[in-house]
């Protein structure tokens, strides 16, 4: 009888610790301000640690803002994208600057000046590698894996062939997906919290394991701005939304 409780006190334990889930409150951080007045749905911000500078873009044309910032926000280049953006991100494989675009796009590169400035956009692999015309991607440099959301799961597509990898399905999430911000999942790099997915209805920022398993909350302040489509990120460790009035990325940390 006594091993027979012990094995069941053991299995308890072991069940608590599989579906226990981090809860963590957010706070304000640094926002970062388009000069460019084009465009309205920014969809990515990127960090590149080497240059030591923040990218910033708006999605839905080629001729809309992609800006740098200082690490303290403030900008240092104004220019267009030159390529009509979803996702962007930072191979840290290849220090280079990179996304995938709308739809036909396919993948692009960017070169960089000195200062990390882009410049000359090149589509690298032509076509819909990716669930959706909207999809933005996110990408897992280790894994060379870029990340989508779509209907429900998270899709992995491989970088360097453009073919798509496994399926993720979400396990435990706290609400439906009509709640979840349709276009976007980020990719924090935070061990067993790597997958994020935005609730735009109750300013919460849900993370995911890489086998789709729900393991944390992210509380945002009820005075963020949160939307349904585009306008969040994850760079440089900080939750970024994005306000269409004030034209600003808001960082939020955990």
């Amino acid at each position: 009888m006594k091993k027979i409780i012990s094995f069941a006190f053991a299995l308890a334990v072991t069940l608590s610790a599989v579906f226990a889930q981090n809860t963590y409150t957010a706070k304000k951080d640094m926002t970062l301000a388009f000069k460019g007045d084009e465009g309205t749905n920014a969809c990515a911000v990127v960090w590149n640690p080497d240059k030591k500078v923040y990218y910033a873009v708006i999605a839905g044309n080629a001729t809309y803002p992609l800006e740098t910032f200082s690490q303290s926000g403030n900008v240092q280049y104004t220019g267009t994208a030159g390529v009509d953006t979803r996702g962007l991100w930072y191979n840290a494989k290849t220090t280079t600057l990179e996304g995938n675009g709308a739809g036909e796009v396919g993948y692009f590169t960017f070169k960089t000046n000195a200062s990390g400035e882009p410049r000359d956009p090149e589509v690298v692999l032509a076509g819909q590698h990716q669930p959706d015309f909207q999809s933005v991607g996110a990408f897992n440099s280790k894994k060379q894996l870029i990340y989508y959301f779509f209907e429900g799961s998270i899709k992995s597509y491989k970088r360097k062939s453009g073919s798509a990898s496994k399926s993720i399905e979400l396990k435990n999430c706290p609400v439906g997906t009509s709640d979840l911000n349709y276009t976007t999942v980020v990719f924090t790099e935070r061990k067993g919290e790597e997958l994020g997915l935005l609730d735009y209805n109750a300013n919460r920022v849900y993370l995911f394991n890489l086998k789709g398993v729900y393991t944390a909350t992210v509380n945002l302040p009820s005075t963020a701005i949160a939307g349904d489509a585009f306008r969040f990120s994850f760079a440089n460790g900080k939750i970024w939304l994005y306000d269409v009035d004030s034209r600003s990325w808001t960082a939020y940390t955990f």
